[in-house]
């Protein structure tokens, strides 16, 4: 499976081991959670299933969400990558990070490398976002990434805002991205 290192993030396949850091992160804190399919906690032992998923994803379509971690300290902070939308065919970038990374502009650097790698490696003509309309800084992330608005569009059981990406409109730019081949 690919990981990605960029400025300041590896995107790298999630382990069992990573199940603990995980759910601490992201799966436990109200405040996360809220923006997100579940929309409230989940209880530690829903962790291992939601990793199995991530990885069922990745054998099943040859992509799917990795395991973002911080450089700087080395810790597991969420998770960023692509996905097929439960409704159908359409692949998503999707994105969650531990509040306390939150407002540094880590969100827009995974999401951008995760474009990035559905358009130069798997050749993607298209890539969306969704997001819960309450979720501003999380449509902000879709713009600065170069997404733009589509409408709403039925998604996780409500209508959702969409953007959207065509291939021949992204632009990689000069950010650092290392893709690396680690089967």
């Amino acid at each position: 499976m690919p990981t990605i290192d960029t400025a300041r993030l590896r995107l790298r396949p999630f382990s069992p081991d990573d199940a603990p850091a995980y759910h601490a992160a992201i799966l436990s804190d109200a405040d996360v959670m809220r923006y997100l399919p579940a929309g409230e906690p989940l209880p530690a032992a829903h962790t291992g299933p939601v990793l199995d998923r991530i990885r069922n994803h990745w054998a099943q379509h040859n992509f799917g969400l990795w395991a973002v971690i911080h450089r700087a300290d080395d810790r597991l902070i969420g998770h960023c990558g692509l996905n097929t939308l439960p409704e159908g065919t359409a692949v998503e970038v999707a994105y969650a990070l531990a509040k306390a990374y939150w407002g540094q502009g880590l969100a827009a650097e995974a999401a951008h490398a995760s474009l990035r790698y559905g358009f130069e490696t798997l050749g993607l003509a298209r890539i969306i976002a969704v997001a819960v309309p309450a979720n501003t800084a999380s449509l902000r992330v879709m713009e600065k990434i170069g997404m733009a608005y589509q409408g709403l569009i039925s998604a996780y059981g409500t209508e959702l805002p969409c953007y959207a990406l065509a291939r021949a409109a992204f632009r990689p730019g000069d950010a650092p991205y290392t893709l690396r081949d680690e089967a």
